[in-house]
């Protein structure tokens, strides 16, 4: 929940930021440069960090499935399941994206 809530609070400020510069450019365009050039790139997330965590806690559980061969077998792996497809979508995404974005590190070293 916190992280949804990270990432709705990321989503309006990037809004404003966007809505601000849209302004900045129908007034003055000068000054908009000036804003644009002042907007510091974003850090890297740490969406990586929790898709490791999912894809690991899916494999904890469903090994913890197989080797309890409990009644809740059936129960865990589905979750298992459902924990390692989302953390590997997230990795995905993540590697989508940092394909196309420059490191904070590079940009600086300009």
């Amino acid at each position: 929940m916190s992280l949804m809530f990270a990432q709705v609070c990321r989503l309006i400020s990037q809004a404003i930021l966007n809505r601000t510069v849209r302004k900045a450019l129908d007034v003055d365009p000068a000054s908009a440069r000036l804003l644009i050039e002042k907007i510091e790139p974003r850090a890297r997330s740490n969406a990586g960090l929790i898709g490791w965590v999912m894809v690991v806690a899916g494999i904890a559980i469903g090994a913890l499935g197989i080797i309890e061969k409990a009644e809740d077998y059936s129960d865990s792996m589905p979750i298992a399941a459902v924990s390692v497809i989302t953390g590997m979508g997230i990795l995905l995404y993540t590697w989508w994206v940092g394909r196309s974005v420059p490191d904070v590190e590079q940009i600086e070293a300009r």
